[in-house]
């Protein structure tokens, strides 16, 4: 069975504490889950106001041709509509070419390949090369190549080894030629250096690509800009909602954005949330469609 709670306290839907100033942080380009909620319901109202049994109650009630422009202007700046794509490269976190999971699985098969072939290269050494010679040959090719933690200093250390290593087959000095024969014997075999040379030069074009440069002031202008149009899209939809629900019945409310459906945790039915704010983390459940589709 559905119910509707009262109205009479309504809070601006994806409203901020009033005291909160906007901060650095709060000018970043990505949107809060309360503000897409705004948007979404913003644009609800825009889309299915214009439909004529809609319109002609709605302009009763003074809701003009001038303010259907303002609420789709301050829409538009708001959802970012008007910013060129390169803002959002810029302010996307990147590592270049590869990113994220991705990145970190690079990173660690990298970093497998240091924490097998490093040690098991030191005791090959110390097995094949003379006694006499060994010390001195281990500390030769092993000369700033102690392991690193996981990160782009042992990629570094792995570039470098596989250079060594390629330094050992082209050595015309016998214990390097017959180190490097027993490391490829053991499992360390041209693919497998090939393979680990592919992770490399992934991880490196990866460092090297870089997002498009956007001045600071204009990237700061554009964010500043478009958190404003938030503030006064939340306001504006929050002006009409108000006037309009005292106006429509329930399903036409709910068509219209201005009213927001919850599904009740403590009973089978729905409620018709009134007065619900967009950014109310103690609602009762998710939005949810309810009455005939949109359009």
């Amino acid at each position: 069975m559905a119910k509707a709670k009262s109205a009479s306290a309504f809070r601006n839907p994806g409203a901020q504490p009033a005291s909160s100033e906007p901060s650095e942080a709060s000018l970043s380009a990505a949107l809060t889950a309360a503000e897409q909620d705004l948007l979404g319901r913003a644009l609800r109202f825009l889309v299915n106001v214009q439909a004529a049994p809609f319109l002609a109650r709605a302009r009763r009630e003074g809701y003009a041709a001038n303010e259907h422009r303002e609420g789709w202007r301050l829409f538009k700046l708001a959802s970012g509509e008007q910013r060129p794509l390169e803002h959002l490269f810029a302010e996307a976190p990147s590592s270049g070419g590869v990113e994220g999971a991705e990145r970190m699985q690079l990173l660690r098969e990298i970093d497998a390949f240091e924490n097998t072939w490093f040690p098991r290269t030191r005791a090959i050494i110390r097995r094949v090369v003379p006694r006499e010679r060994r010390d001195g040959f281990e500390a030769a090719f092993f000369k700033h190549l102690e392991p690193h933690p996981l990160g782009s200093s042992a990629s570094m250390s792995v570039g470098t080894y596989l250079r060594r290593l390629e330094g050992l087959a082209r050595n015309s000095d016998g214990d390097a030629k017959k180190v490097h024969k027993t490391l490829a014997a053991r499992g360390l075999s041209e693919a497998k250096v090939q393979q680990v040379r592919d992770l490399l030069a992934k991880l490196d074009a990866g460092a090297h690509a870089q997002p498009p440069r956007v001045p600071v002031a204009e990237l700061a202008r554009a964010r500043r800009e478009q958190r404003e149009a938030l503030e006064g899209l939340r306001d504006w939809f929050n002006d009409w909602a108000t006037t309009l629900r005292q106006v429509f019945p329930v399903k036409a409310q709910i068509q219209l954005g201005v009213t927001a459906v919850k599904c009740s945790a403590a009973a089978s039915g729905e409620v018709i949330d009134e007065d619900a704010s967009l950014d109310d983390e103690s609602a009762e459940g998710e939005v949810t469609g309810a009455g005939p589709p949109l359009g």
